[in-house]
This record gives C-alpha cells, sequence and structure tokens, in this order.
C-alpha cells in the first residue's frame, strides 16, 4: 500500500511516500526549486517520491493533504467580512484571493489522483503536524503539542497520543499565536518574518529579558492552561493573519522604534529578543504543566514551526515535568507531509505502527559515479581517496573548511552530515571565518556542534540522543575553551549526536578527526550560503564551493582543492 503525504499549503511545500508504513522519501519542494519555502503544489518533491519508491501516481493508494480548505474558507472569510468596513480593498482582495487559490489548488490535487481507487484525505493542519511526531516517535503514549503561525484558523494544539490515535485536549485559535508573537517580533527586529525567526532565537542569547514585563502584558497565561494575546500589541488582529502588519503604536512605545535591516544591532534589540525567547519559552512551560497534569504522560512530542526554537525545546526537556521529549526533524509545515500520510495509514486506516524517525537521510542520492560525471562535465581535477573519511578528518584538523556531500539529502532544515559544511570546532577564529568567508551572514549566529553519541556526555549537559540538532543545551564550563568555535556566547551549543548506525560515514569523520586532535566534535552548519537552500546535487555543491570560502569539496570519494585558500 502506497500514501503520498503533501504539506505546505502556502509555504514549506513538501510531499512523503509510505509504503506499507515504512517512510520511502520525504522532501521538500525548494530542494528542487532552489526557492526558499517554496510553497504551492510539490510537484518536483512528488516526483522524485515516486521516482525513488519506482512507482507511478497510478500505483498510490491514498493521497493525503495536511489542510482542510473548506474549515480554512469558513473560518477566515467570515472574520475578513467583518473587517471590510475598516479596510474595504484589502479585505475583499484577500476573500477572492484566498477563494481563488483554495480553487486551483483543490484543481490540483484532484490532477494527482490517476487511479479510481486512489482516495483522496483532507487532514485538519495541526493533527498532521501531530501525527507527523507522535505517529513516527519511539512512544506508544505521549502528550503533544503543536504550536505555529495558524492552521485553518488553530495556532496551538494541545493533544494525547495513544497507540495509532490522537485525542485533541484543547485547542488555541486566531488571534491568539505564538507562532505570530515570534513572526511579529522578528519582524520587528528588522528581518524577515516566516524566515529568520533562528536568528532571533540566536540573538537572544546575547541580551538579557530586560522587557519581560512588557511581553507579559502581551502574552497572559490563564489558569486552564491556555494564554491569550493582547490586542491592544498588534495590528493582525485586523487582518485574519495577514503577513502584512504586525506591530501597533503600543507596541513602538514600549519597546522603541523598529529597526530597519541592515540597521546596527543594539543592546535594546538583543534584550528585546531575549524578552521574548522567554516569554515563549515561560508560556510552554505553563502549557507543558498542564499537559503533565491532564494526561498523566512522562513523554511529550512537539511540532509545528515552533517546534523548531532549540532553545524552547532544551527548556522544556529540563524544566517541564516530561522525561522525554521527541522532535521530529521536520517540525515545521513540511512535516505535515509525513504527518499526513501516516494519519492515514495509523488512524484512519487502523494499521499497526512500525515506523520511528531514528535518522533523517529521505531525500536525493547521487552516485560516485554520477558524481564523477558532473565533474569531468565541468573539466575539474580531483582525486579519489578509499577511506575519505580519514582525509576529511585530516584536513579538517589542518584547518580546512570543507564541503561535504554524501548520501542522501537531509529531510528538513538542518544539515545533519550529507548536505554539511564542517569545520575545525577546536580554533577559536573558526566562527567568524565560516560566517564571514563561507556563509555570509550575521557575525552573531552561531554553529552547531556534531558530536559521537557516546562522548556527547563528556562535553553537554545534555543526557539524551539529539541525531536532528534541535535541542540547544549546556556546553560544560570546563570543556568551553575546547570547542569556541561551537559554544555560545552564553556558553550553550547547539547539538547534534551521531550515531554509527545511521550514519556510519559521519560518524568516522568525527571519530578520525578525535583520534588526531583529541576532541571528538566537528563544527557543522548547512552546505549553502545565506538566502538558498541546502545543496541536493551534485551541481549545485560546486556551484557553492566556487561562490565561496569553502577550501575543499568533497563528494562522495572525490576531493576538490581549491588552489588559494582563505584560512
Amino acid at each position: 500500500m502506497y500514501i503520498l503525504g503533501i504539506g505546505g499549503y502556502t509555504l514549506d511545500a513538501a510531499a512523503s511516500l509510505v509504503k506499507d508504513g515504512e517512510l520511502i522519501a520525504a522532501v521538500e519542494e525548494e530542494r528542487f526549486t532552489r526557492k526558499k519555502h517554496e510553497g504551492g503544489m510539490p510537484y518536483k518533491a512528488i516526483d522524485y517520491c515516486l521516482k525513488e519508491a519506482n512507482i507511478t501516481l497510478k500505483d498510490i493508494d491514498h493521497i493525503g493533504f495536511s489542510y482542510k480548505p473548506w474549515l480554512r474558507i469558513s473560518k477566515r472569510i467570515p472574520y475578513r467580512i467583518l473587517k471590510i468596513p475598516k479596510a474595504p480593498f484589502y479585505s475583499l482582495g484577500y476573500i477572492v484571493d484566498e477563494i481563488n487559490s483554495t480553487g486551483l489548488y483543490l484543481s490540483e490535487l484532484k490532477q494527482l489522483k490517476q487511479n479510481e481507487k486512489t482516495k483522496i484525505h483532507f487532514i485538519e493542519h495541526h493533527l498532521a503536524h501531530a501525527a507527523s511526531v507522535f505517529l513516527t516517535s519511539p512512544f506508544e503514549e505521549s502528550a503533544i503539542l503543536t504550536l505555529d503561525y495558524m492552521g485553518e484558523w488553530t495556532s496551538t494544539l494541545m493533544g494525547k497520543g495513544t497507540g495509532s490515535q490522537i485525542e485533541k485536549i484543547k485547542e488555541i485559535k486566531f488571534p491568539h499565536s505564538l507562532g505570530i508573537l515570534y513572526a511579529a517580533v522578528t519582524k520587528y527586529l528588522g528581518f524577515q518574518h516566516g524566515n529568520d525567526e533562528y536568528k532571533v532565537m540566536g540573538l537572544a542569547s546575547y541580551g538579557k529579558p530586560a522587557y519581560i514585563d512588557i511581553f507579559k502584558d502581551m502574552v497572559k497565561l490563564l489558569p486552564d492552561g491556555g494564554y491569550r494575546m493582547n490586542p491592544d500589541y498588534f495590528t493582525y488582529w485586523a487582518s485574519a493573519g495577514s503577513r502584512e502588519g504586525f506591530m501597533s503604536r503600543k507596541f513602538i512605545d514600549a519597546c522603541g522604534p523598529i529597526r530597519i535591516k541592515d540597521q546596527e544591532i543594539e543592546e535594546r534589540h538583543m534584550d528585546i529578543a531575549a524578552s521574548l525567547q522567554k516569554i515563549l519559552e515561560d508560556t510552554t512551560l505553563h502549557i507543558a504543566d498542564y499537559l503533565y497534569k491532564k494526561t498523566g504522560e512522562k513523554n511529550l512530542c512537539i511540532a509545528g514551526g515552533v517546534g523548531l526554537n532549540c532553545s524552547m525545546n532544551y527548556r522544556l526537556l529540563k524544566d517541564s515535568p516530561f522525561e522525554s521529549v521527541f522532535v521530529q526533524p521536520s517540525a515545521h509545515d513540511a512535516g505535515t507531509s509525513l504527518g499526513a500520510a501516516y494519519y492515514i495509514y495509523n488512524t484512519i486506516l487502523k494499521k499497526n505502527r512500525n515506523f520511528v524517525m531514528r535518522h533523517a537521510y529521505w531525500g536525493p542520492e547521487y552516485s560516485n559515479e554520477e558524481i564523477k560525471a558532473e565533474l569531468d562535465l565541468d573539466k575539474l581535477k580531483y582525486t579519489h581517496h578509499q577511506d575519505i573519511a580519514k582525509k576529511c578528518a585530516e584536513l579538517i584538523n589542518d584547518g580546512k573548511i570543507i564541503g561535504w556531500f554524501q548520501g542522501r539529502a537531509e529531510w528538513g532544515p538542518r544539515a545533519l552530515g550529507n548536505r554539511s559544511i564542517l569545520a575545525n570546532a577546536t580554533r577559536d577564529d573558526m566562527q567568524d571565518i565560516v560566517n564571514k568567508y563561507v556563509k555570509h551572514r550575521e557575525d552573531f549566529r552561531p554553529f552547531a556542534p556534531a558530536v559521537l553519541k557516546e562522548s556527547s556526555g563528556d562535553f553537554f549537559d545534555f543526557d539524551q540522543e539529539s541525531p536532528f540538532m534541535l535541542f540547544i543545551c549546556d556546553v560544560k564550563p570546563e570543556k568551553r575553551k575546547l570547542i569556541p568555535a561551537v559554544t555560545h556566547t552564553d556558553g550553550t551549543a547547539r547539538v547534534q549526536t551521531v550515531d554509527s548506525q545511521y550514519n556510519k560515514l559521519f560518524y568516522n569523520v568525527i571519530k578520525n578527526f578525535g583520534d588526531i586532535s583529541g576532541i571528538p566534535i566537528v563544527l557543522n552548519t548547512s552546505f549553502n550560503v545565506a538566502g538558498e537552500p541546502v545543496v541536493t546535487t551534485p551541481k549545485e555543491a560546486i556551484r557553492c564551493f566556487f561562490s565561496t570560502g569553502i577550501d575543499c569539496l568533497i563528494m562522495g570519494n572525490y576531493l576538490i582543492e581549491k588552489d588559494d585558500s582563505i584560512t
């Protein structure tokens, strides 16, 4: 039985393919179109999934879509109609666009049905988020928390998973949304909302929560485990979730002038980011306490775009009553394609669960032969190395920055050792070098350590696996000077634990580097430059290599070196 899951109605479009409960492929559309957060129907991602399984659309038994369009329209359009007197042209335009785009998408979805036996299912957005994490988790029972900008109308879902079933406990709906709050402050701070929230999370580490009293006035915690937004601070209330406007005059009077893009970042901006991060963590801890009392479960599953907030995830693991926290690597809207597929298989069809998301390598792969053909086509000089992991470790130890292209591409926004840029974590200048000459991004942005799973406890105050780089934890004080390139200003790090069972080659790179240097940790960041998706193909890897300060490119068993190195 083949089930095709489709997610990303407006952004982060993706497709996932499940066969008899086992995941075959999962990939985001942006990896093919090269447009970050690409929305719409993910035709290229669907084509890849079908190709990976060597099937066609005629072989698909079920198609799942992670939205209920009529539920979205039934909530958003009446709300917009009420706003016509205040903003007639904008509101009427929104209504027309909403109806037209929904009709177009439904038409495109029906065209995917090329066998009369194929059934199309519409899964509520936050249920798809919940399914994406619980039904792929190692837990038989778990509390579930999903948080994002907004689904059809829901922004937060609290639930419980048991076996193959998901029970809703409480929902918080627009205009109350932690996702919108984070987007609003991201825009206020001069970054791109819907894209740069992770930058604000990083910036928060440089500040102190000096504005927390203001943010507590923005977000009120309720005795029933919920929260409410104070409408006096925001303008999005009038726009049914439109991202065109966010902050009211009260917000600006309380926090100061809006930062313009590329304007110097001041201490005030850092403090506002820190205050935002604190209110997010305090609010989700409040929710977690309620969920724990309501469900009695020891495990917590987190999904939704807010689930990519690594600091929040660690705070929930560390300070909530839950013993274990699981977040799957594509927690944002792309992951709802996975959730739609598994909701059909496990919940609707009542099939037993037989899959756990142990790794994130579900995207396209290229053989040595395909890589060599691309290198020859571009007339590049290269050398072949049988033990490429050892060679890579030696180059990293020599201070080289490596473009590392191996195996199947990662599912989700994090590079986890197959489409990565690798560097020496022990050099105190390496963070600045990679930020300036390779990634071309803000200097406050931290890099992540990839560490052997069995060595994690030696360096980090963290007692569970983190294969998807979705938890920030404390670096042990006595170890911080040993790995300065991956230790953030507040003494934390966004850790990836690497298990030899799931990525032997990357594991061997780190192990070899540890044998040479005494530190089984490398700096790991995504193989791309600012503003672009992570590379997918050898051609894209080559282009990124030659357009940045990367010293060496390793694809498969082939090494390409530059004559001029900046390190």
